[in-house]
């Protein structure tokens, strides 16, 4: 024998089952139907109890739940639980044909059984949809939040703070490289911070790489890398920067401070993600995106 309480939801029109006896929670999490489908779906439109002498004749009988049975000795009883008019759910059994006698008394004390339990039924509809609504509300205040992009690692509400976010949220949508200018100390590192970390590439290296912290001799090195042999001390092959920061982004902080010939070189892997070690002649593709900063005026 196998007994099912459904409860209806209005608002989604779904009919779940809430509590089984006699079916597993995978059988019971497949009970769903829509009023007017199947015995449980008339039975929620209709507002009437069903009694169905034998399983096996009966082509209404959808059997979602998928138990193994054998349905020509089975009897399936359904009666809605009603508060007024309003249907809320039903209580259903499967049991063996005995005849049809038995079957009107059983559905008669399943009707007994759904008016005690309505309004518990009702309460517990009440408090579910709340929940529901409480949920929902919350789910699209947060999306709401979210849309208002602020990134974590930067304070700041001022008008001009809220436009530098709109700026950082709008850049972080592409891989475009970017050129963040300011004086120094104004916090151009965390905007490339939060422009990597916000972007596509998050998952990617960041490497960060200040023009000005050494000498013009090395930098060709450090940002292109080098192949053993190609200068005195060069006694391995060394990635360079971009190699790096492959997948990721690369943020060369003080790029005005470069010469330019290296400002030239520069310009190659900016358009075309292509470049040589120092001392090779592979050519080495990167995919990266790269981000650059300066305190001077570039167009002066």
């Amino acid at each position: 024998v196998r007994g099912m309480v459904s409860l209806y939801e209005p608002d989604s029109g779904r009919i779940f089952i809430h509590r089984s006896v006699g079916l597993t929670e995978e059988e019971a999490a497949r009970g769903i139907y829509a009023p007017g489908e199947g015995i449980i779906g008339r039975v929620v439109e209709t507002g009437q109890p069903i009694v169905v002498p034998r399983i096996s004749e009966e082509p209404a009988f959808l059997n979602r739940t998928a138990t193994q049975r054998d349905d020509r000795r089975l009897s399936f009883l359904c009666v809605p639980i009603m508060r007024g008019k309003k249907v809320m759910g039903t209580i259903s059994a499967e049991r063996p044909y005995d005849n049809r006698q038995l079957l009107k008394l059983d559905a008669e004390i399943l009707s007994i059984l759904a008016a005690a339990t309505a309004q518990a039924v009702e309460l517990h509809l009440l408090e579910h949809v709340h929940n529901a609504a409480l949920e929902n509300e919350n789910r699209r205040l947060r999306q709401a939040l979210e849309s208002r992009f602020k990134p974590s690692n930067i304070i700041g509400n001022s008008k001009a703070m809220q436009e530098v976010y709109r700026l950082i949220e709008k850049v972080t949508r592409s891989k475009t490289t970017v050129l963040i200018l300011g004086e120094s100390g104004v916090g151009k590192e965390l905007v490339a911070s939060a422009i990597h970390y916000n972007s596509p590439n998050a998952s990617g290296p960041f490497v960060k790489f200040n023009c000005a912290a050494l000498p013009e001799s090395v930098i060709e090195s450090e940002l292109f890398g080098h192949e053993r042999g190609s200068f005195t001390g060069a006694v391995n092959r060394r990635q360079g920067r971009f190699e790096e920061a492959d997948g990721g982004t690369i943020f060369l902080d003080e790029v005005g401070e470069l010469s330019l010939p290296m400002q030239a070189k520069l310009l190659r892997v900016l358009q075309e993600k292509s470049f040589e070690r120092v001392g090779g002649n592979a050519t080495i593709q990167v995919d990266l995106r790269i981000l650059a900063a300066t305190n001077r005026d570039l167009r002066a």
